[in-house]
């Protein structure tokens, strides 16, 4: 059975937050969410300037995962089918360069039988509470990075990427085992 975490980004209060920004594909989001490539778009996205300090991890107005160099060449040896990366340009005086990370798995991945979790509607796999989250190891197979159908908006990873990660002795980021992943529609969910 292989471990898996759920990726949360850590923001503190001094951390940049761009909240203002260009970008040329007005449904980013809805699309990097579900899974599609967008390698036939014309992705180009810039955030504009803001306070704070600007960490490896950018967390933005579009909701997108926006990370630095350091991370993305980790993806890139670790899973490079499983992602796109498109340039960020970002007007902040920082030394790094900064991608937008576009996973492309989408699994309906959930134990249903073994999840403890209520749906709004019965057969909808619309959540409003998840008590135990259970995931499918066929289903998974070995992907290292992944999002899942019906609850799109976690990154889900590996515990090989978990490590690799943590390698970078970073402090952007909390790996929150599957297992004990709790969720409740309406609450703001902090680890």
């Amino acid at each position: 059975m292989n471990k898996y975490y759920i990726l949360k980004s850590v923001v503190e209060n001094e951390d940049y937050f761009a909240e203002k920004g260009n970008t040329s594909e007005e449904d980013i989001y809805r699309e990097s969410v579900s899974g599609i490539s967008l390698k036939n778009k014309n992705v180009k996205i810039e955030l504009k300037k803001n306070k704070g300090k600007v960490q490896n991890n950018i967390e933005n107005l579009y909701g997108i995962p926006i990370i630095s160099e350091l991370i993305s060449n980790i993806l890139l040896n670790t899973c490079p089918n499983e992602i796109e990366l498109f340039e960020v340009k970002v007007n902040m005086s920082t030394n790094l360069k900064y991608c937008f990370l576009n996973i492309l798995d989408n699994l309906d991945a959930i134990n249903l039988l073994e999840s403890i979790l209520v749906e709004i509607i019965p057969e909808t796999k619309v959540f409003s509470e998840i008590e135990k989250l259970v995931l499918d190891d066929f289903k998974v197979s070995s992907r290292q990075i992944f999002r899942l159908k019906h609850f799109r908006a976690e990154i889900v990873i590996s515990q090989d990427l978990k490590n690799r990660l943590e390698e970078l002795k970073i402090s952007d980021f909390k790996f929150i085992p599957i297992e004990e992943f709790k969720y409740k529609a309406g609450t703001l969910n902090r680890y």
